[in-house]
Formats: C-alpha cells, structure tokens, sequence
C-alpha cells in the first residue's frame, strides 16, 4: 500500500502498528498518573486486551507536516487517497466519526480486514 501511495505522490508511513497487551497497559497507566479518568481515556485507547493493535493487524499512518495521531490528519492528502485505496488493500477506517465503539473519530487508524 506505501509503493502505492508513493507511486501517487503520497508521502504514508507507520506510527504504530502491533502493540503488547503490556505496552497497552503502560499507555493507561501513565494517563491515569496525569490524572485523566478512566471515561476519558477509553474514548481515546481501548483497554488492554480488546485493542486492534494487539492482533498486529492495527496500524497509526502518518504523512510529514500533519502532527501525529490527531484529528488534523483527516486533512491531508495521505488520508483522501488511504479513504480512497485502502479498501483495495484490504484496510478500513476502524473508527470513523460516530462509530458504535464509543472510540473518539481517529482517522490515522486502519485496520486489515482484507474480507470487509
């Protein structure tokens, strides 16, 4: 899907992609340490166990001049051609603007699904 993008003019690359059970622990650990409650962080992280990061089919896409993992992406042209061509390479959007899982809109977030 990267050579794809390239061969398009379109500059992706991985943020994140397989995350531990571990790892998504830390995550909340360290938000709960600032202070942020649990309701809050579950809009933005799913608790450890039930993330799609875990299975390693999960992946954060980035593109240079857009800040990391915010809303901002959905701007970029990086995220037009993923909405475009991801599906052709067995990706989706897992959590677009008022999903059912009760996760904040995250447009950076795609998940390989190649049946969906």
């Amino acid at each position: 899907m990267k050579a794809a993008a390239t061969q398009d003019g379109i500059d992706i690359f991985i943020i994140s992609a397989f995350r531990s059970v571990a790892r998504q622990t830390e995550i909340i650990d360290a938000k709960r340490k600032k202070g942020i409650s649990d309701q809050e962080i579950f809009k933005v992280n799913a608790p450890p166990g039930r993330s799609e990061h875990h299975t390693g089919k999960a992946i954060d896409v980035g593109t240079p001049g857009s800040p990391p993992l915010e809303e901002a992406f959905e701007n970029t042209k990086a995220f037009q051609w993923l909405s475009s061509h991801a599906n052709g390479f067995g990706f989706r959007l897992s959590y677009p603007r008022n999903n059912g899982y009760g996760i904040a809109y995250e447009p950076w977030h795609w998940f390989y699904s190649p049946s969906s």
